[in-house]
């Protein structure tokens, strides 16, 4: 599981009308044309390639600024792999050889900012390394890129707003919120620019989803939880945000809006206990388990 998960699991309603009671909705009415429409329907890679893509955009940008967690998420969906293919000699020698390349083209890019073919075909490639650790599927064309798919990710490179992307002190890409993670099994934000904290959506779609809203509300307050990268307390943010990435908008509030300091603690012990409380219960479930087997006869 994952906050994602859980906010959008049927099995979690009392979470979800939490946040709906206690957070209404904004109110959403800015129309924008498409600016780069999807050319393939291959929409969940795309997302996650995309992701790779704009931090690279920002660490490339404030390179003395960016504060990066050590490793990208497709490193464990690499090493989860070449478990899966043990024994698989070809398959896991391609598989090492082309992450190494992606790190090299990375490590250029960051030298001469010049995006390159094969980097976004490299961001694809992370993607459904990615995958595996979300889904534990290895996705059948792992090692094939398709043209409009890297054209896809440029033309969303090219929308790229500098003027929303600019960091004064501090750039935090993929960070995590430590005991705010682990509280919910799992939660990293895509990125913090200095007192903003945005979600990166690459949909069609210029709408707020509700399940969004709580997304990036619940990701303030695992901020709040466990800090920011075990270090930045929760209180530096003062917005929360998500950039249309086929619009090229960035959509912005302020945490003030949401609620005065007293309410967004309170909110903040409940959504502790409650998961304290699931806890609780996966544990007892355990033991129960754990028991049950002890007392079946042995045959």
């Amino acid at each position: 599981m994952s906050l994602t998960s859980y906010l959008t699991d049927p099995n979690h309603q009392a979470l979800k009308t939490k946040f709906k009671t206690e957070f209404p909705f904004p109110g959403f009415i800015i129309k924008k044309d498409l600016v780069a429409a999807p050319l393939t329907k291959n929409y969940g890679i795309i997302g996650t390639a995309f992701d790779y893509l704009l931090r690279f955009y920002l660490q490339y940008q404030h390179q003395n600024k960016c504060i990066i967690n050590d490793e990208w998420v497709a490193r464990y969906g690499l090493e989860g792999i070449k478990n899966v293919w043990k024994g698989k000699k070809t398959e896991l020698s391609k598989l090492s050889k082309r992450f190494s390349e992606v790190k090299r083209r990375h490590k250029l890019f960051l030298q001469n900012g010049k995006l390159s073919n094969e980097l976004i075909a490299g961001t694809l490639f992370l993607a459904k390394l990615d995958l595996y650790v979300r889904s534990r599927l290895i996705a059948p064309d792992i090692f094939i890129e398709s043209d409009l798919d890297i054209q896809d990710l440029r033309n969303l490179y090219n929308a790229i707003n500098p003027h929303d992307f600019v960091a004064d002190e501090k750039c935090f890409l993929n960070p995590h919120f430590g005991d705010g993670s682990a509280l919910v099994r799992g939660a990293d934000a895509d990125i913090i620019l200095d007192d903003t904290l945005i979600d990166i959506k690459v949909t069609k779609n210029l709408k707020i989803e509700r399940e969004y809203l709580n997304q990036i509300i619940g990701y303030y307050i695992l901020s709040l939880i466990g800090k920011i990268n075990f270090v930045h307390s929760g209180k530096i943010i003062n917005n929360v945000g998500i950039y249309f990435a086929r619009h090229s908008l960035l959509w912005k509030i302020s945490i003030a809006s949401l609620g005065d300091e007293k309410k967004i603690e309170d909110f903040k012990n409940w959504f502790i206990s409650y998961f304290e409380t699931l806890k609780n219960e996966r544990k007892l479930a355990r033991i129960a388990s754990q028991n049950m087997q002890e007392e079946k006869p042995s045959r």
